[in-house]
């Protein structure tokens, strides 16, 4: 059996406006990955009968802009 979880947040500023920047949602899903690859599954979470043995993460931009053209 899994156990299926999604964390989908949208990004903004400290004034609330949306954050658009491709660079800043990038660093952003690297964080978040890292957060929860190093705290969440790294220090454990469950109580000490139940063991999460395989697991996957997959940290994605949706609705984000473009990748950038590489430079020339």
């Amino acid at each position: 059996m899994k156990v299926q979880a999604i964390l989908e947040f949208d990004l903004e500023d400290w004034e609330g406006v949306p954050v658009v920047d491709r660079e800043t949602l990038d660093l952003a899903a690297e964080d978040t990955d890292h957060a929860i690859r190093s705290r969440l599954m790294g220090e454990g979470f469950l109580d000490a009968d139940a063991l999460v043995r395989t697991w996957t993460l997959r940290v994605s931009i949706r609705d984000g802009p473009s990748e950038p053209d590489p430079p020339d």
